[in-house]
């Protein structure tokens, strides 16, 4: 599936509890949103094209926030 994105990174939650608790992830699958250096939150689509990129552009019209 071809994301307008430059990297994807999947971070086992079993071998990683660090991270777990800084982005106080509850549910899994989570997705994170990460441009240039900002965070701009959580995703929550479904595991589709359309979905994706529309929660994509909705994460960036969000004011940025320091990385957790």
């Amino acid at each position: 599936m071809a994301l307008p994105l430059e990297r994807l990174c999947w971070i086992d939650a079993g071998r990683n509890a660090g991270l777990v608790t800084r982005y106080e992830v509850f549910h899994l699958p989570a997705l994170f949103l990460v441009k240039d250096g900002h965070f701009f939150g959580a995703l929550h689509a479904r595991l589709t094209h359309s979905d994706l990129v529309t929660a994509m552009d909705e994460a960036m019209l969000r004011p940025a926030e320091e990385l957790p």
